[in-house]
């Protein structure tokens, strides 16, 4: 028993046998996250260059957004996420999941003519903080930088349940808080962790579940905007 329980640290923090995800699944994932990631992204360019009228559903921008992700499911390096996933490889799950979320949150919008969450929960930029840092973190391990190997612990189960409770902790802040007055993005990594849980997507590491490049800089556009914002005010 002492035996067991001596060597169970450091099975929660190994990495030398990752579980990683099907084949199969993270050619689905590859696809299926960039055709929600450009379909965000058409949307919302066509939204600033041309916005709608207060009110009424935009056929421009969800042109747009259905014609990109459409795009994307085409076979061979005439698709998008061919030449994407040479690059920067599958979005993360949390850049999917948010861009869903703002998709959904542009329709109502544009239905309703009113922006939703257009200020910044104190909670969600605690989190957004956590993630800018978590990126610089991880750049440096890139680098050697580090005496820690912080992307190589990813893989460890210690890991997922670290980000988990991580993530949890805005939850815990706004508890008390009123229904209307918490973001809806607070739901976004803790679903990413549980996700990636169940199908180690996208490459069985849960820091590639939770952030990626293109999601790190948008959060330093969104920490320096709401820090902007406060500081204005």
């Amino acid at each position: 028993m002492n035996a067991v329980w001596s060597h169970w640290p450091a099975q929660m923090l190994a990495t030398d046998v990752p579980v990683l995800p099907h084949v199969m699944l993270m050619q689905i994932w590859l696809h299926l996250g960039w055709s929600v990631v450009l379909a965000c992204v058409g949307a919302g360019l066509v939204g600033r260059w041309m916005p709608a009228p207060a009110g009424k559903l935009d056929g421009r921008q969800w042109g747009v957004a259905l014609v990109l992700a459409l795009w994307s499911w085409v076979p061979g390096p005439y698709s998008p996420p061919y030449w994407l996933g040479l690059a920067f490889q599958a979005p993360s799950i949390s850049m999917v999941l948010l861009c869903d979320a703002l998709l959904r949150a542009r329709f109502f919008s544009t239905r309703s003519g009113i922006p939703q969450n257009t200020t910044p929960h104190y909670a969600t930029l605690a989190l957004a903080i956590a993630g800018v840092m978590a990126g610089w973190a991880l750049l440096l391990d890139a680098f050697a930088l580090l005496p820690l190997q912080v992307y190589a612990l990813g893989f460890s189960p210690v890991a997922v349940g670290s980000v988990l409770a991580i993530a949890l902790l805005p939850w815990v802040a706004v508890a008390k808080t009123p229904h209307s007055s918490r973001s809806l993005r607070l739901w976004v990594v803790p679903v990413a962790v549980l996700a990636f849980a169940a199908s180690r997507l996208p490459s069985g590491n849960v820091w590639d579940a939770v952030l990626d490049p293109w999601l790190w800089l948008a959060l330093h556009a969104y920490v320096a905007r709401a820090l902007w914002r406060k500081l204005r005010r």
